[in-house]
């Protein structure tokens, strides 16, 4: 065999050691990529592979106070395309628009222009999702997901507030408590196709997707909705802008009914603009106007520069402050005792009460009622603090104007707040919305009691203020629209002029009305507010929202199961002795933040417990020492009962339903009347009583 060339034999060499070389790169190549590189490329693998997916979490429940629900999440898939790998895009389209029913050519115009990825339909139902199964279509993909509902449709709107797109709070309720309500997220890995589609396993689709905590209110959906439709209504009858109806519980400051109109739908929020949406009852101070006047008084009464029976000339109807200020009240009074001032709401009456207590103690007491400050709800945020001027810039028309409800403005929060200390002998109480928060399995994450902020004025002097608003219901006071024969009522009227701001005056022909007051009188279940604004061409307090208030209560205080007023057996209001607390000059010291204060007679049910609670009853009421007084005999219509040995508050109760208005002297028991026991008289006549000692010693 012959050697081969050399020159061959150099090329087999040169060939050789290339292949070598090119073997061991490759070998080189293999251990990094195997070995050393491996960790690093089986993630990049499962990067392809593979996705966190976040599963939709669905918001927790809100319920009123009978967990009945107002806001709730509920099943929504959303349907989506992969359009760069349809294979018969013409028949997805075609079959999508008739499952879904959806327009064929704005459907292909949306998916052709997608080059990956698309967005169908959001929202769909169930029946819809389950048809689009049924399709078997490989590049379609339904994604779980849930959607905000309002099962009572715009009830409580602007308080329960709505949610979003990516389903978070925006405003209200549902963004105060957005912390609570939505879900932590939960993230799960699944499977990519190599066209990127996800493959969720059937363990991934039956995991149950995470819940947020759930809320229950203080509000009770029964009462909300009879708000409501009477606000409505009298917006409506009425020609005013809007208006405005809150209901408290006096005992436990329990917000039972929230109301607003015009309202809107939570559900389809966008489609109203941002002013309906405000919740004016925290946001919109107004001038309260002569309901302000039962502050005046109390403070002045309280202070002992006045006694129910002190009188003041009102002028006529025309009185002059500070040189050229003109006030003036409706009709051309003379005399009126303090009693009467309420009674027939005279400006210039609580004008002069005002001035005879001065600003500095006006201003303290007004600050006291929590008048210019926050609430301190807890949900949700956004409450004004109204508007109360430092009592160093006040003028001498200034003391005169607040001490009838101009020159000062509060929130129907405040408002409704203040007035229910006078029915809860003048404890003041913190308004609370939110009773209970409880997470998915059960526990309780936040559970609210009633807190008492402070005892403005005593017991004594909330129930002589208490007992002219009763008056003020009575025949000759200014609130006889909202009286309910079988629930009596302590209430007063309130009109008053809105401020112009481009003229620097009061207008002549915009009003705010308004009627405040409680009932049962004896023995306050609720407290309620109505505002009007701007009605026309009745604007007074005593015609336009009086009626509203008598509406609202009428329907509302069966509900809470409390028993009509009887006339054959007059209600037995419980008294204090002289040593306990709250009584005449003994302030209550409140040590405990879950001390309700009642004064029921034993054996009495009382209040109703706040809501139904997970633990198995209701906040139990505190009783205190009561006893109890003579009982008036009953004298016929137009007849002059005996009321000596009753006490101011039976005194009303019994000469109420005889037609008769009163004039009393003095305070505590009755000790003498005129005219006397069984004098036949006219229906509307006025009769004299004169009473001695403290009533809460009766």
């Amino acid at each position: 065999m012959q050697p081969l060339p050399k020159l061959m034999r150099t090329r087999l060499i040169a060939l050789a050691i290339i292949f070598t070389v090119l073997f061991v790169l490759v070998v080189a190549r293999a251990f990094t990529l195997q070995i050393m590189d491996r960790e690093r490329l089986m993630g990049k693998s499962r990067q392809a592979t593979q996705k966190t997916l976040t599963l939709s979490s669905r918001r927790g429940d809100i319920f009123d106070c009978h967990l009945e629900k107002l806001a709730t999440s509920v099943s929504s898939d959303t349907i989506s395309v992969h359009g760069a790998f349809m294979k018969s895009p013409g028949e997805v389209f075609l079959y999508l628009s008739q499952v879904l029913d959806m327009d064929y050519e704005s459907l292909a115009q949306t998916l052709e222009g997608a080059r990956r990825y698309a967005v169908v339909k959001r929202d769909i139902s169930d029946e819809e999702s389950e048809a689009v199964r049924g399709l078997g279509l490989e590049d379609i993909s339904i994604e779980k997901g849930y959607r905000r509902v309002y099962p009572n449709g715009t009830l409580a709107a602007h308080l329960l507030g709505f949610v979003g797109i990516d389903d978070a709070g925006l405003e209200g309720l549902e963004m105060a408590l957005n912390d609570y309500l939505l879900a932590p997220e939960v993230k799960i890995r699944v499977t990519r196709d190599k066209n990127g589609r996800i493959a969720m396993t059937s363990a991934d689709q039956a995991r149950e997707a995470p819940k947020g905590a759930s809320v229950i209110l203080t509000l009770d959906r029964r009462i909300q909705f009879i708000a409501e439709k009477a606000l409505a209504k009298a917006v409506t009858e009425t020609n005013a802008k809007r208006g405005m109806a809150i209901a408290v519980r006096p005992r436990t400051g329990e917000i039972v009914a929230s109301a607003i109109y015009p309202t809107f739908d939570p559900s389809n929020f966008a489609q109203t603009d941002i002013e309906s949406r405000r919740n004016i009852i925290l946001t919109d101070p107004f001038e309260p106007g002569s309901t302000f006047k039962v502050f005046t008084i109390a403070a002045a009464l309280e202070e002992g520069v006045v006694t129910p029976e002190s009188t003041f000339f009102c002028e006529n109807g025309f009185y002059k402050v500070d040189g050229d200020t003109v006030i003036r009240d409706t009709q051309a009074y003379g005399d009126l005792t303090v009693s009467r001032i309420v009674q027939v709401s005279s400006n210039i009456g609580a004008c002069k009460v005002g001035e005879r207590l001065g600003a500095k103690k006006l201003h303290n007491y007004l600050t006291r009622f929590a008048f210019g400050e926050k609430s301190n709800l807890a949900y949700p945020s956004g409450e004004s603090s109204g508007r109360l001027r430092p009592v160093k810039d006040w003028h001498v028309v200034d003391l005169s104007n607040i001490s009838f409800g101009q020159g000062i403005s509060v929130t129907a929060l405040q408002l409704v707040m203040a007035v229910a200390a006078l029915g809860n002998d003048g404890v003041l109480m913190q308004p609370m919305l939110v009773a209970r928060v409880i997470d998915p399995e059960g526990n309780i994450v936040e559970n609210r009691t009633p807190q008492i902020v402070r005892q403005v004025v005593s017991p004594l002097t909330a129930r002589q203020v208490s007992a002219m608003m009763r008056m003020a219901n009575m025949r000759g006071g200014t609130g006889t629209r909202a009286d309910i024969p079988q629930y009596p009522v302590a209430g007063k009227t309130g009109t008053s002029q809105k401020w112009n701001t481009a003229a620097g005056v009061y207008s002549h022909d915009k009003f705010v009305a308004s009627y405040v007051g409680f009932a049962p009188y004896e023995n306050p279940e609720l407290c309620l507010l109505v505002v009007l604004d701007e009605p026309w061409p009745r604007y007074y307090g005593g015609i336009v929202a009086a009626p509203v208030f008598k509406e609202i209560m009428e329907e509302a205080l069966p509900l809470l199961d409390v028993p009509p007023m009887d006339r054959e057996s007059p209600p037995q209001w419980p008294t204090l002795d002289k040593a306990s607390l709250g009584a005449p000059g003994v302030l209550a010291d409140y040590s405990s933040s879950n001390f309700v204060r009642t004064l029921i007679p034993k054996g009495d049910k009382g209040a109703q417990g706040p809501i139904p609670t997970l633990e198995g009853g209701p906040i139990s009421p505190v009783e205190e020492p009561y006893s109890t007084s003579p009982r008036a005999p009953e004298y016929e219509p137009g007849v002059m009962p005996q009321v000596i040995g009753l006490s101011m508050r039976q005194a009303l109760g019994v000469l109420a339903p005889q037609g008769l208005n009163l004039e009393f002297k003095g305070s505590g028991i009755a000790f003498a009347q005129e005219p006397a026991a069984g004098t036949k008289l006219p229906a509307g006549s006025y009769v004299r009583i004169y009473f001695r000692g403290s009533d809460l010693e009766s």
